[in-house]
């Protein structure tokens, strides 16, 4: 695993953990807020503190897309592809 923090915000409570496997995840904090799986399915945990939702911003556009987006696929219980846009239900 290799962590790594937003160019531009090194010194923001929030880093993104990159893995052998293609995965990633958002942590802000010390709490796992958002993950891409190796397929690239992006999953959002919640939305927590303002900071944090700062953090979520950061990352969506890192990842190809936006904050309210994300937002929308937490608040319907909905993963979204980043690779095909397809989205389903949470399982």
């Amino acid at each position: 695993m290799t962590s790594k923090k937003f160019a531009g915000h090194e010194k923001a409570a929030a880093k993104i953990n990159y893995y052998e496997d293609g995965s990633m995840e958002l942590v802000s904090y010390k709490t796992v807020v958002a993950t891409v799986d190796p397929e690239g399915w992006v999953h959002l945990n919640g939305l927590y503190s303002m900071t944090t939702i700062k953090h979520i911003g950061w990352f969506a556009r890192l990842i190809g897309t936006d904050y309210h987006t994300l937002k929308g696929l937490m608040v319907d219980h909905k993963d979204m592809n980043l690779n095909t846009g397809e989205v389903v239900d949470w399982e």
